[in-house]
């Protein structure tokens, strides 16, 4: 047994003093006590908080070799769409080798930040003209063997691809990201599952899998309770294809092709309009939000105050990885929402609350229900999943107990404040 000792520790009952976590030989929160209690400490952590470790939804870890080298102009009319392109590029020199070199030093990265789980949105399958390789998910693979080295927690999202857009074939660059058949990609996550690896479905977005492909993807997410994740309404051009080619948007072909549940999470979902919030709602389903890439592609701000207003749990996700930084992911979604509806303390749970806590739970509890993680809470059960940050930092400089989650959200950086991360109980990182 281990017993960390921090001044604070942040539990579900708010910030606590003088009280230790105790955590079992397999990495299980067994209780948390007053330190008074007799219990020799194995780390004494002076001057730190015990936080929940951050929970990376969504994440493309090959894209982090493209931050900061498509800022140059691209086109005539830079969009989402010409970012694209150079994405393709990247995409089509990969290997295994440097899929899973490219992985761990991204990971790493995430660790460092404060992130201690990740669904990797993996949808770079096979050889570069389309030819499965000998060992059909030897790519996922080694994105999972990533994580493993990196110490980090890999929930491999293993992305669907049918076609290039709505009732088209694939473009070259597209071919290695396809399987051949419905029965081929359920053949792959199968084998992932039968082989243990904690994973979910994730047909890429309404315009890259048919209706029947979605239906029969849903319904193996719910026979054996997997996260089911998509990408839906993050364009426009996207919503105006699916209304020409399904005469509806992409969130009501979802609904219409039974393929949205608790077990679904819509990543995006920029430009959902009332009656797809509301079909979210209805469902049980959860947002994943990526600020930093949206607002990197111009993809728009997300409709806020509406979700909140429906009560759809929220997500971060670190996306194209142009940044790594759950406070800036967290700050950037209330800052964005207070832009687009010109007003303070958009995302907060009541009148009289303010944005912190709500904010924290979003990059922790949410984004863990949103994997189907034990985690992202420090209360007994649960995964020993934390991160330590120094109360001494310039960056929360008049720091109360009462504001501490405020002052990280609107005012620190994860390099500034964090020291120690431990996934699973045991330590992986620190500065």
């Amino acid at each position: 047994m281990k017993v960390l000792a921090p001044d604070y520790i942040y539990t579900p009952q708010g910030l606590l003093r003088n009280q230790v976590v105790q955590i079992s030989d397999e990495g299980v929160i067994l209780a948390v006590t007053e330190r008074e209690n007799g219990v020799e400490v194995t780390e004494a952590l002076p001057d730190m908080v015990l936080l929940p470790g951050f929970v990376n939804t969504h994440s493309h870890a090959f894209q982090r070799a493209l931050r900061g080298h498509t800022q140059r102009r691209l086109s005539n009319h830079d969009t989402f769409w010409t970012w694209r392109n150079a994405m393709y590029a990247e995409a089509g020199r990969l290997n295994p080798e440097l899929i899973y070199e490219q992985s761990r030093q991204v990971y790493r990265e995430m660790l460092a930040a404060g992130y201690t789980s990740v669904g990797e949105f993996h949808y770079i399958h096979h050889q570069p003209d389309g030819q499965p390789y000998e060992q059909p998910n030897i790519l996922a693979e080694a994105v999972v063997q990533a994580g493993r080295d990196a110490g980090i927690r890999v929930v491999l999202l293993l992305t669907a691809y049918a076609q290039g857009n709505f009732k088209q074939p694939p473009s070259p660059e597209q071919r290695r990201f396809c399987d051949r058949s419905l029965g081929a990609y359920l053949e792959r996550a199968e084998a992932l599952r039968v082989n243990g690896i904690p994973f979910g479905v994730a047909p890429h977005s309404v315009r890259a899998v048919p209706a029947d492909w979605l239906e029969a993807i849903a319904d193996y997410s719910r026979q054996h309770h997997i996260p089911f994740h998509i990408h839906a309404d993050e364009q426009r051009a996207e919503i105006e294809q699916c209304l020409a080619a399904e005469h509806c948007t992409p969130i009501e072909l979802l609904q219409r092709s039974a393929a949205l549940g608790p077990l679904t999470t819509v990543v995006h979902a920029t430009h959902a309009n009332e009656q797809e919030i509301a079909l979210l709602a209805q469902a049980g389903a959860s947002v994943c939000v990526c600020p930093t890439t949206e607002g990197d592609l111009g993809d728009g701000i997300a409709p806020y105050a509406e979700l909140i207003k429906a009560n759809i749990p929220l997500t971060i996700g670190s996306d194209s990885n142009t940044r790594l930084d759950p406070f800036e992911e967290l700050r950037w979604a209330e800052y964005s929402a207070r832009m687009r509806y010109q007003r303070r303390r958009v995302l907060i749970p009541d009148d009289l609350g303010s944005p912190g806590p709500l904010l924290f739970s979003y990059g922790t509890q949410s984004g863990a229900q949103a994997l189907g993680l034990p985690t992202g809470l420090i209360t007994p059960g649960l995964a020993a999943d934390f991160i330590a940050l120094d109360l001494k930092a310039p960056a929360l400089a008049g720091w109360t107990p009462e504001d501490l989650l405020d002052v990280l959200c609107f005012g620190a950086s994860a390099s500034q404040v964090i020291k120690h991360t431990w996934v699973q109980g045991q330590k992986v990182w620190s500065a």
